[in-house]
């Protein structure tokens, strides 16, 4: 299922985020800028891509939060509802940088087209951390947080 917000509707969610997360209008979010935030982490994305494993921890997490519909943000500015099930979290050329996130926006997941993919919330983050023994090996260069 994937569903077009309304405009109005699209631009509270995108006012909401802004503020929650600092996702703004340069289509480029962590770590391709900087954040104020400190739940936030970049894996190159090679590792998480095309692993059909890591993608269902991912949507199990979600589920898990009692998220059945999610949504996704395109760097064209357009806003979609989809069902947790077809989140394929990963930059794919043809919608460029995407972002997803819930309601609640106690999570984010964004991928670049610098090949990394970031992960914002710390309950999300710690999730991964646990199921990916080997997380620290991949993360992304550009993820200074973790090497200062």
């Amino acid at each position: 299922m994937r569903t077009q917000l309304s405009k109005p509707f699209a631009n509270q969610l995108k006012r909401r985020i802004r503020t929650i997360w600092g996702v703004n209008d340069s289509h480029y979010w962590y770590p391709l800028s900087t954040s104020r935030r400190l739940d936030v982490i970049a894996f190159d994305s090679d590792y998480i891509e095309d692993v059909d494993q890591k993608i269902e921890e991912i949507r199990q997490w979600i589920w898990d939060q009692g998220t059945e519909l999610i949504f996704e943000l395109h760097e064209d500015g357009t806003l979609w509802q989809i069902d947790t099930a077809s989140l394929d979290p990963c930059y794919d050329g043809r919608y460029l940088e995407r972002y997803w996130f819930d309601q609640k926006m106690n999570w984010i997941i964004y991928a670049s087209h610098e090949s990394t993919i970031s992960f914002g919330g710390t309950g999300l983050i710690t999730s991964l951390q646990f199921h990916w023994s080997d997380w620290q090996e991949h993360l992304s260069a550009l993820d200074n947080l973790f090497f200062k």
